[in-house]
């Protein structure tokens, strides 16, 4: 270990003199030496580190010692808000305490969190502030416009409340529509100002989308527009980069996009082009919705010319050269040529997706149709791979790339990770162990006698299972669900019962996630977003029931292309990245040393398909048993041994 490290995190260190009880964390350690030594030899890093290693802690105290003695510059990106708030409001803050490095750390968000003032006054200039017809609306476009006039940094996180879309659309605007030098609130720009705090920081934290917005940037300009310049990058929650970065070098084009582009052309008194934007573009997404439905496709578009778009390309072309006339007229008002430049802009971009999306134009893309809540559609694509672009943009122009995560091997290896996301060969690898002893405190139930989940006697045997598990359990049990259609059918089948069962879908998913944890007998079913992220220690959650394997769906448009250009896409793919969702799952489970609990796998072919040892070996070392009914002696024993 570094003698910094050691200062650190050993048994007389900094946090065992500040902390009375500190115990050294073997995980977090090893954690700290890799991000260490990445950053001391320019090296890339893959580091695992389960729940419980404290992961922020261990990038987080190298991140500081590099800014401060060697003058590097440190960015750290997440996936999600919530670990943005932790690293900023505990984890930053504690090392500032603790550590003797004086160093400074700022947060980077996107410029649809923060307060527009353009955009409010454009708003307020149409009666869009006069108020909605629904009272909660109404409350909280009345407190929004309060806490405008007197908000110091424009955080939208700073609402005692998470504004609806509807509302903060009137506040708020994205990149496309920000005018830049030509705004005349530019000066009092709140994410300029944020953006200023971050290039004076040692340390920025900051999410995927930015991160990519910069790295596509820089490749255009060569500049760090988006981002501050940084030397080092920190990656956590790595294992979800690679499918961010698919949606983000995607794109969405759609009849709503004309319609704005079209109210831009009404605005500059072009109504007659205005109507013949809104006239074309309903014909020719009306023909790509009735493309979609048609037999000729599936899950995606795989042959040209699926749709004429000729005579919608034309009012757009014209529309961005009359725009880009606006945008070169020197004698106009600054914020008048700043609104030209954004609908040249935004005219050239709709046009040019239309334009490769009708013809398929890039073979390292999946083109597919989408509909939207009112049955609209939408044009999609996503590229298959982004190794190539993650190498060469990522990788190839940071010195030093440590990517961590609490799971990120499949069977024991980083070998999916660094082909999905084209990690150098070079690059350092460490699993750390976890602090939780699983062997004693959880155990793996298969059942015996489970149908296959193909099966139509599937769901009723699922429902049996949960009711079982829940009475062991008395209550306290999660259920992880594959698809709706199943947690539906099985939730109609348990919910009569003494226990209050939760649904997705029947109220927010964090007032859900509250109302399980402080309800302590109550049970709760989820499908996709409850694999990942909320955390329930203690005796609210002991059963953990999961109804199927996660295999991706076979209809995503990318998976489907994987599948037919690999013709192992099921060992090369398929399994890897349902192991992945799986340890994401499981891990909901034991998230405090004092947890205990039961992970119930209602798929046999775990146990009965070659490929299910990868996904047993990948699991954390739990006892295992196909006999549903030990789960009850299981839970006394392993809570009498906690109890000594």
């Amino acid at each position: 270990m570094s003698d910094y490290l050691s200062a650190v995190f050993g048994e007389s260190g900094l946090f065992a003199s500040r902390f009375p009880g500190y115990e050294m964390r073997d995980g977090q350690v090893v954690l700290a030496r890799m991000g260490d030594l990445a950053m001391r030899e320019g090296r890339h890093a893959l580091g695992e580190g389960p729940c419980g290693t404290g992961k922020g802690v261990a990038y987080g105290v190298p991140s500081v010692w590099h800014a401060h003695h060697r003058g590097k510059k440190v960015v750290i990106v997440t996936a999600n808000i919530a670990l943005q708030e932790q690293l900023i409001r505990k984890d930053m803050p504690l090392l500032a305490e603790v550590l003797p490095w004086p160093f400074t750390f700022a947060l980077l968000k996107g410029r649809n969190n923060f307060l527009c003032h353009a955009r409010m006054g454009e708003s307020e200039a149409r009666g869009e502030l006069a108020g909605f017809i629904g009272d909660d609306l109404d409350r909280q476009l009345a407190d929004v416009v309060v806490w405008a006039g007197e908000t110091k940094t424009g955080d939208v996180s700073e609402l005692s409340f998470v504004p609806s879309p509807r509302v903060w659309s009137r506040f708020s605007i994205g990149h496309d529509d920000c005018k830049g030098d030509g705004c005349r609130f530019r000066d009092a720009c709140f994410v300029e100002r944020a953006k200023a705090v971050a290039a004076e920081a040692d340390i920025v934290v900051t999410n995927y989308h930015l991160l990519f917005a910069h790295l596509a940037v820089r490749r255009e300009t060569d500049q760090d527009l988006v981002l501050p310049g940084f030397d080092f990058l920190v990656l956590d929650e790595a294992h979800e980069a690679v499918d961010i970065a698919r949606d983000f070098f995607g794109f969405m084009v759609s009849e709503f996009t004309v319609i704005r582009l079209a109210r831009f052309a009404e605005e500059l008194g072009k109504k007659k082009l205005a109507d013949q934007l809104l006239r074309e573009a309903s014909i020719f997404f009306s023909a790509v919705a009735d493309h979609a439905r048609s037999p000729a496709y599936k899950c995606r578009l795989k042959r040209p010319g699926f749709a004429s778009a000729v005579q919608l390309l034309k009012p757009l072309d014209e529309l961005a050269g009359i725009a880009a006339g606006i945008e070169e007229d020197q004698s106009l008002d600054r914020e008048y040529r700043a609104e030209g430049r954004i609908v040249s802009r935004q005219s050239d971009t709709a046009a040019a997706r239309i334009r490769e999306a009708v013809a398929l134009a890039d073979p390292n893309k999946v083109y597919f149709i989408n509909f939207d809540q009112k049955g609209r559609a939408k044009l999609c694509a996503k590229p298959v791979h982004v190794a190539d672009l993650l190498r060469k943009e990522l990788f190839g122009r940071t010195a030093s790339v440590t990517m961590v995560s609490a799971t990120m091997t499949t069977a024991g290896t980083f070998a999916f990770l660094r082909a999905e996301a084209g990690v150098p060969d070079d690059a350092l690898e460490v699993v750390a162990d976890s602090p939780f002893n699983f062997e004693h405190r959880a155990l793996l139930v298969v059942p015996e006698g489970m149908p296959d989940p193909r099966e139509p006697k599937f769901v009723e045997a699922a429902a049996d299972a949960f009711k079982r598990v829940i009475a062991f359990c008395d209550g306290r049990t999660l259920g992880l669900f594959t698809s709706y259609r199943v947690l539906n059918a099985v939730y109609d089948q348990v919910r009569s019962n003494s226990y209050r069962v939760l649904r997705q879908g029947d109220l927010p998913r964090t007032e859900l996630a509250r109302i399980f944890k402080e309800d302590v007998h109550s049970v709760l079913f989820g499908t996709a977003s409850f694999w990942t992220g909320i955390d329930v220690p203690g005796e609210a959650l002991t059963g953990l029931v999961i109804d199927k394997l996660p295999f991706p769906h076979p209809e995503d448009p990318v998976v489907n292309a994987i599948c037919e250009r690999d013709p192992q896409a099921f060992n090369n793919y398929l399994v890897p990245r349902a192991i992945l969702t799986l340890r994401q799952g499981v891990g909901r489970l034991i998230r405090s040393q004092r947890d205990i609990g039961v992970v119930v796998l209602l798929d046999r072919r775990v146990v009965e398909k070659s490929y299910g040892r990868g996904f047993l070996r990948s699991l954390p070392p739990m006892r295992m048993t196909r006999q549903i009914e030990n789960i009850p002696r299981f839970l006394e024993e392993a809570a009498h041994a906690r109890a000594s």
